[in-house]
């Protein structure tokens, strides 16, 4: 797996604002969990940017990843058998990661992750499909109004990144085999969302079954 600090990436490309619809849908999905998380582990990390506005709403965050150039709080390589401290995580979060290991071993992390948990995992996966999204805002309506058609592009077998290794709807990776691995980790699935103006970040909120404890 490439480190992504070694990647050219300009931090005005980086930073999109698709990037930052997908921040606040991150922040968003973790507020709805209320009180019952205090503790999270983000794996995968490139910047601050989540970790910081976490810890402005109180929440104690620690962080994780391969790269030690990060500076994370625990140097961690998904692809190995890896262990972390169980119980002690009220969610371990982790967004646009799995999918730069091959499958399998996303299946094995994703395992492990779900024995580490307290309570929940929430993750975000690319879903690579057509589509036509078409938003409607009216002055005396403070929500936005959506039209999202859009069809996985299952006949290829081309992520839209050089750097994965597969994504949600091409040829071989439909949503159901995403559940079914979830499902298979031990984890109920709680809340899914795509947002209709960024359908290619997928998210869902897991609960670890109890069963898994």
């Amino acid at each position: 797996m490439q480190l992504i600090t070694s990647l050219d990436l300009r931090k005005s490309e980086y930073l999109s604002k698709d990037r930052f619809i997908s921040y606040h849908h991150q922040l968003r999905l973790i507020l709805t969990l209320g009180n019952q998380v205090k503790n999270i582990l983000e794996v995968g990390i490139f910047n601050s940017f989540l970790t910081d506005i976490l810890k402005r709403n109180g929440y104690q965050v620690s962080t994780a990843d391969i790269d030690p150039k990060l500076e994370p709080d625990i140097v961690l390589d998904l692809t190995t058998d890896f262990s972390l401290p169980k119980d002690k995580f009220d969610a371990i979060v982790l967004f646009q990661v799995l999918e730069h290991l091959p499958y399998e071993q996303s299946e094995q992390a994703l395992q492990k992750l779900a024995e580490a948990t307290k309570k929940f995992l929430v993750i975000s996966l690319p879903y690579n499909t057509q589509f036509l999204a078409l938003q409607f805002r009216f002055s005396y309506i403070q929500r936005s109004r959506y039209l999202l058609m859009k069809m996985p592009r299952f006949w290829s077998s081309k992520p839209m990144s050089d750097q994965h290794y597969w994504e949600i709807g091409l040829k071989g990776y439909p949503k159901k085999r995403i559940l079914n691995s979830i499902a298979k980790a031990g984890l109920t699935l709680k809340q899914e969302f795509i947002d209709p103006v960024h359908p290619y970040h997928y998210f869902f909120v897991l609960e670890k079954n109890n069963s898994n404890t």
